[in-house]
């Protein structure tokens, strides 16, 4: 899954649709500078299948019905839901109840080791912002072939479904083999993450110990992969790090003192110059620079420190791109505050590594701020990324590359700028985690993700979670041999029927 701002509370959605229009523009831009490259041919041999049979979506559409909007939804419901089919298929379910119909759900197959490969993923989903701009209901989890409709459907319960196959499958091949895998597997869905995770990921990490210790390495959402059409992959990103996130409320007797807070840090945006080129941003830039066609974005990646000292490039960059390499401030809107007068809420995206406490000093200096009450609220980000040589990843690279022919330079590591997850939570208590994402999307699907008709395209969707599976079976040392079969998978791309 992709979005670009999910940060503590909720996400600006013009912030996702400014991401989202980065990755069509660098679409389109593949296009026009492969001027030999015949237009691509589209599958539609999605017009053929029955998608309404396929176990995966039947799966997808139950759980999309179930409404777990954060504002008034029902966690407990799709926990006792997804607990019911791991039930079936042998596995004992632990729910954590929370007030507020808010639900935490592990379970776990046990291995040779107490470690455990944890798929995580979050029952929470955005709230129904403009129900009359919705063309089908909302929890109707409607299938209009290519796509299916619904809130969730992409943030994130299409995962949901695709780690539940994975986990079945485990359990399928034990049940029929016998075979005990290197390392045990936690799926585990939790709580409140489009608002904090108060009650769900972090509410895990400190209070149940017994779980977390457990915890080798964790899969969540935050992968990208880029596709000019389904047929050819640009880059497959997983994400390994993210920058610093902190939340700023700033308060004023005076609206018209916030609105000049405000215009001066949307200027300030606007102009600032590079900060620093940390080592997350070197390891992501030497992998992803290749994959771009524009000679700008080219020379920046292939040597980020060229960008510090050449203000021209660095001006010729878009702006996800020059995140990289800089600290943001990023003011939402004006609002009266329920204790009287008004506020200004604040987000400070800071480089991983760098310290926050200056930073912030730097982004909100006090010139700015006469007259104004600044309160930094905790900091939910972890300092640095997860380790780009941990078995895991290294493990889901290989299995990546292998399963589906994708050429390896086109698939690597991948550092989200303007968007955060649960990841940051795991690593800040020194878990490894790593967003993945098995769905072979166009961009212009993702632009869905938290607005009206959120949707999934289908023939992408029954190819990513059988991709999921096999993934983490290699994974848990399941296929033949030590490392999985050496052949890629010559199904994978090919419409499922």
């Amino acid at each position: 899954m992709w979005s670009s701002a999910k940060l503590s509370a909720r996400r600006p959605v013009a912030s996702r649709i400014a991401l989202y229009g980065t990755l069509l523009v660098a679409a389109v831009a593949f296009a026009v500078f492969r001027p030999s490259t015949p237009a691509p041919v589209f599958d539609t041999a999605w017009s053929e299948v029955d998608y309404a049979e396929n176990e995966d979506v039947r799966r997808l559409q139950a759980l999309v019905r179930i409404d777990t909007t954060s504002d008034a939804g029902r966690e407990i419901d799709a926990a006792r839901h997804l607990a019911g089919i791991l039930e079936r298929a042998g596995l004992a379910v632990e729910i954590e109840e929370h007030p507020g119909a808010k639900a935490n759900l592990w379970a776990i197959l046990e291995g040779e080791s107490e470690e455990a490969l944890v798929l995580h993923n979050h029952l929470d989903v955005d709230p129904i912002r403009r129900p009359e701009d919705w063309v089908v209901p909302p929890f109707e989890g409607r299938i209009d072939p290519p796509w299916i409709i619904g809130r969730g459907v992409f943030d994130m319960k299409s995962v949901t479904v695709a780690q539940i196959g994975a986990v079945l499958a485990a359990k399928e091949r034990m049940d029929e083999t016998g075979w005990r895998p290197e390392r045990s597997l936690i799926f585990l869905a939790t709580s409140s993450e489009e608002t904090g995770s108060d009650l769900g990921t972090r509410h895990i990490l400190a209070n149940r110990p017994e779980l977390a210790r457990r915890f080798w390495a964790v899969f969540t959402e935050g992968g990208v992969l880029e596709a000019p059409w389904t047929g050819e992959v640009k880059y497959w990103g997983t994400s390994f790090a993210q920058k610093q996130f902190l939340d700023v409320t700033a308060t004023s007797p005076s609206a018209e003192r916030l609105e000049r807070l405000r215009a001066s840090l949307l200027r300030a945006l606007r102009t600032a110059p590079p900060t620093a080129v940390v080592p997350e941003v070197r390891a992501f830039a030497s992998a992803y620079g290749p994959s771009r066609h524009h000679p700008d974005y080219r020379a920046a990646l292939a040597d980020p420190e060229r960008v510090l000292s050449d203000p021209e490039l660095f001006g010729r960059l878009p702006d996800l791109l020059k995140s990289l390499f800089r600290n943001e401030a990023h003011p939402f809107a004006v609002e009266e505050s329920p204790s009287g007068g008004y506020r200004l809420r604040i987000v400070l995206h800071v480089l991983p590594g760098l310290d926050a406490d200056t930073a912030a000093a730097e982004l909100l200096p006090g010139r700015l701020l006469d007259g104004i009450d600044i309160r930094i609220h905790e900091r939910r980000g972890a300092v640095r990324g997860s380790p780009l040589d941990h078995p895991a990843y290294v493990r889901l690279i290989d299995s990546l590359v292998r399963r589906t022919g994708v050429e390896p330079g086109r698939v690597g590591p991948y550092l989200l700028t303007r968007y955060a997850n649960d990841a940051r939570f795991f690593r800040r208590h020194g878990i490894a985690a790593y967003g993945f994402t098995p769905f072979n999307l166009l961009s212009v699907d993702t632009m869905t993700v938290a607005g009206p008709n959120e949707k999934i395209a289908l023939p992408a969707f029954v190819e990513g979670a059988e991709l999921y599976r096999r993934v983490v079976l290699d994974l848990l040392d399941a296929a033949p041999g030590p490392d999985g079969p050496s052949d890629p998978d010559p199904g994978w791309g090919e419409t499922s029927r």
